[in-house]
């Protein structure tokens, strides 16, 4: 499916130019300094929703700062703004375009059109505050800023002279990232594993995490040197797991790390998750009589929660666990509830589709509500989506376990 990409960054400009100059014609004696487009929002393989824009002038942050938020706090913080935007028809209608071609293909090419749409927001910001300034609207010092959550795209979005001024603490960590590329890769480990653990950077401490991630097998001897020596040695188990290398070494360290009973709770968890996320839950099960609960449902659940979509992983397989269970009952509960609806499941890919339809036949219960759950989410086609339909009736209808009677309702709608 062709997109009219061009089409949508000008539906973007001319919302963010028009809302702009209804605010300064309404109120001209007020030093309008910024807008941002805010709150985004999408879910993986479906939702792109469209964002609010907003709009702040000096005086009006000015008024709104109290003893809790400072003028500086509430000046980059557009939910708090006064003048708020909300998508109109046409804008859904541009969303519901996006997400048709996201989508189209089983959601497949889902992730690089998200990512373009949010390229193409920032380049629509800067297309915008272009004709606000050329038009006299606005004064040359006036931004339009892109503003996710994790403000990744405020760089995109804004000149390195305005991000210099506006927002000093990304310049710093843009320095810093320039500073730590030209390093080594073993002295960017080192660098970045004392971030991890000691945050006196101007590099965030979860930007360090992520770029270890990047490193790949180059980081895997010190997230181990870590394991073995840290007083938290959950962050490196947690590592290990998004490394995603399940070396004889890597698994032996984090069986000994699982096992300790010298170590607290979730620092063994931890280590049992990323046993499993591995693909060594074999390891899990084999000691699972000696395990305190916490850890040992931890272990058997990590491969289908949220914590197995950081990092590099496998596909999506109910084998282990089954035969796990097969040959410890017992533990069936406490897996259900660490696989408890709300308590953050994976989100499925386009390949997995299949082995979660399968796992709605699956005997053990917590299997086939994890695959309800799973599925409701999942990027599905027409055909799948009607298979889904079709096992969701029944088991609303004729499952023995009232759990998943009651979580094929939910789904069900």
């Amino acid at each position: 499916m062709r997109f009219d990409w061009t089409g949508l960054e000008a539906a973007i400009r001319e919302q963010i130019v028009g809302f702009v100059q209804r605010v300064r014609a309404d109120h001209p004696d007020e030093r309008v300094y910024g807008a941002a487009v805010h709150e985004f929002y999408a879910e993986s393989g479906g939702t792109i929703a469209w964002t609010l824009v907003g709009v702040a002038s000096e005086e009006r942050i000015a008024l709104a700062a109290t003893g809790t938020l400072d003028a500086q706090e509430l000046r980059w913080s557009p939910a708090d703004w006064p003048w708020q935007l909300d998508p109109g028809e046409t804008e859904d209608e541009w969303a519901g375009r996006l997400e048709a071609a996201a989508t189209a293909d089983g959601g497949r090419r889902w992730d690089a059109v998200h990512a373009r749409y949010l390229r193409t927001v920032a380049k629509a910001c800067k297309a915008a505050r272009k004709r606000l300034v050329a038009d006299g609207v606005v004064d040359r010092d006036f931004v339009v800023v892109a503003m996710d959550e994790a403000w990744e795209l405020v760089p995109l979005s804004l000149t390195p002279a305005q991000i210099r001024r506006h927002f000093p603490e990304l310049d710093a960590e843009q320095r810093e990232v320039d500073r730590l590329a030209a390093l080594p890769s073993e002295r960017q480990v080192s660098e970045l594993v004392a971030v991890v653990e000691s945050p006196a950077s101007p590099l965030p401490s979860e930007r360090a995490v992520e770029w270890l991630r990047t490193l790949g097998a180059v980081a895997v001897p010190a997230a181990l040197e870590r394991l073995d020596r840290s007083r938290e040695k959950w962050r490196w188990a947690k590592l290990l797991a998004d490394l995603g290398i399940a070396s004889a070494e890597v698994s032996e360290a984090l069986e000994r790390t699982m096992t300790s009973r010298r170590l607290s709770e979730p620092d063994r968890a931890w280590a049992a998750a990323a046993l499993a996320r591995l693909g060594r839950m074999d390891l899990v099960a084999a000691r699972l009589d000696s395990l305190p609960e916490e850890v040992a449902a931890r272990g058997l659940a990590a491969p289908y929660t949220s914590f197995r979509d950081h990092g590099a992983h496998g596909l999506l397989d109910y084998t282990p666990l089954e035969n796990a269970l097969a040959a410890h009952r017992h533990w069936h509960d406490a897996v259900l509830r660490q696989l408890s609806p709300g308590r953050g499941l994976c989100a499925l890919g386009p390949d997995e589709v299949e082995t979660a339809l399968a796992g709605l036949a699956s005997a053990l219960p917590v299997v086939r509500r994890h695959a309800l759950v799973a599925l409701a989410d999942a990027p599905l086609d027409a055909e799948r989506r009607k298979r889904y339909a079709a096992e969701v009736a029944r088991l609303r209808r004729d499952d023995p376990d009232p759990l998943v009677r009651d979580a094929a309702a939910l789904v069900g709608g």
